[in-house]
């Protein structure tokens, strides 16, 4: 028994230490909408609102963050201090039918444009050269009125995040690389269903730098 906890602490000994990177992410999402909510009846009126909107986000790291590598994979990190800007504009219409009379009311909107400075995400490898982007989180925006943003637009202030990304295969000896970049661009697009009617296109595009720290 002796003889085999040596051993076996040999072997945990023996393997090599992760390699640290220090990794930058840059990206752009846009996304533009027409969407009607399903209609509000109140008496004998009957109230329908829509909402058009042109939405664009830059955003960055504002710092390289350290994260490993070992065995071609990224061990599971939070990327924190992603910053951005979101540029919107767009027009909200209100139509209302009461009594067979009908009224159109379209409010056009000044482009705006908010910031963030605090937003997370985590990346982790779930295979031997792949790499995973997920849970996009404090992207802290107030509110917007005009236009309305779709609740799906809410819940993904940066878009939809990148599919499985593969790691280049010189990722698998990753201390033999001294820079590692992928790209990463994905679109989908949302028909919205009765009651609801429109639709949301997305696009976005992520840049991952990895370059290797040295001692």
């Amino acid at each position: 028994m002796l003889g085999l906890a040596c051993g076996v602490a040999a072997h945990a000994s023996g393997a090599p230490a992760p390699t640290h990177f220090r990794l930058t992410i840059v990206g752009t999402a846009h996304q533009e909408w027409s969407f009607t909510a399903a209609p509000v009846v109140e008496g004998s009126c009957r109230r329908t609102e829509t909402s058009e909107g042109i939405r664009s986000v830059s955003f960055r790291t504002k710092k390289p963050v350290t994260v490993r590598l070992s065995g071609g994979r990224v061990l599971p990190v939070v990327v924190r201090g992603i910053a951005g800007t979101v540029t919107l504009g767009g027009a909200n219409t209100t139509e209302e039918i009461c009594g067979g009379t009908g009224t159109t009311k379209t409010g056009d909107c000044a482009q705006t444009k908010r910031s963030f400075a605090a937003a997370t995400v985590r990346a982790a490898s779930p295979g031997r050269g792949v790499l995973a982007l997920s849970g996009i989180a404090n992207v802290r925006l107030a509110t917007a009125d005009c236009p309305r943003e779709p609740v799906e637009v809410i819940m993904r202030p940066l878009g939809p995040p990148p599919k499985l990304l593969r790691l280049p295969k010189a990722a698998l000896m990753e201390r033999r690389v001294a820079r590692i970049t992928l790209g990463a661009t994905r679109t989908q697009r949302k028909v919205y269903g009765a009651p609801e009617s429109g639709h949301l296109d997305e696009r976005t595009q992520w840049s991952l730098t990895f370059v290797r720290v040295t001692r």
